[in-house]
């Protein structure tokens, strides 16, 4: 008995101590900011220069609104999880898929050295990342890429309850060329939940931020829809809101997992043209292109 006890002590005493390592090493690997931050990435008035980054607090004021981010009423729209570029062809899909588009979402974005040569490569593109986390100093969230910056963008974080890291979000407003404002939610959601209490305070946060917008709206990304409950919430809140989802052509092309497609988007006040969903192997998840028109512009 004298003998179990001890193997039982020491066995406690090394799962403790694994713990702690491990918790070491997480503070080592990811950094948590305080508060949400975005993080601006401006194209540098030196030609063939990386873009200036500028982080700043949770809600930025960053234009003065002269450059719609439309093209003459036409506004093509880009939503993909890029698998945080682990993949050795994301940047020649993304240059491929973002090249006719004004509007690009991106989740999973890595600020590495990588990514800011990209935007060194394709100097056309500024960016707003919502910073969730660091890993190794690379900043990870959801991102979005347009010519013009917007008027503001504010980021939002929803820790998740298992793994204790943030999904993100962004909440930003451009102007459009028909004086109007175009906000634009970019999620990606909290994914590892029993039930749905931690997706659906992310998504009323967010929803009840843009309720009272009075313009066009978009809200897209990766919802991690998993789930009849998970699907069930986010239709009923769309709804509420008079948003539409895109048609997806058959077959659809999104990620799926148990038959629930896990990337959406939503909009209101814009004429749908044309969507679809490009196969790639840049990443786990095939983005979604679409292409809008301005009512105004009819």
């Amino acid at each position: 008995m004298a003998s179990f006890r001890f193997k039982k002590s020491r066995l406690i005493s090394i799962i403790l101590a694994l713990v702690l390592v491990g918790g070491v090493i997480l503070d080592y690997m990811f950094d948590l900011p305080a508060t949400p931050e975005v993080v601006l990435l401006k194209r540098s008035s030196d030609i063939g220069a990386l873009p200036d980054m500028i982080v700043s607090r949770t809600c930025s004021q960053l234009t003065d609104g002269s450059s719609p981010v439309d093209d003459h009423g036409n506004l093509n729209v880009l939503v993909w999880n890029i698998y945080k570029e682990n993949r050795s062809d994301w940047s020649q899909a993304l240059q491929q898929f973002s090249q006719d588009r004004q509007l690009v979402l991106l989740q999973e974005s890595n600020l590495s050295s990588g990514f800011q040569l990209w935007l060194k490569e394709n100097p056309r593109w500024q960016a707003v990342q919502a910073h969730a986390f660091s890993v190794l100093d690379q900043g990870m969230g959801v991102m979005n890429l347009s010519e013009y910056l917007p008027l503001s963008s504010c980021a939002y974080l929803e820790m998740e309850p298992w793994i204790r890291l943030p999904k993100s979000a962004l909440i930003s407003y451009y102007p459009l060329s028909d004086q109007q404002t175009l906000a634009v939610v970019n999620i990606h959601a909290v994914n590892f939940t029993l039930g749905i209490k931690a997706f659906r305070d992310q998504l009323g946060e967010l929803t009840a931020k843009i309720r009272s917008h009075v313009g066009p709206v978009i809200f897209a990304g990766d919802f991690n829809s998993w789930s009849e409950e998970r699907m069930s919430y986010l239709h009923q809140t769309m709804s509420e809101l008079s948003m539409t989802e895109v048609d997806y052509p058959s077959p659809d092309h999104r990620k799926q997992y148990d038959g629930y497609p896990l990337d959406h988007l939503f909009y209101r006040g814009l004429i749908l043209n044309q969507a679809g969903v490009a196969e790639t192997s840049a990443s786990d998840h095939n983005p979604i292109q679409a292409s809008f028109s301005l009512i105004s512009a009819q």
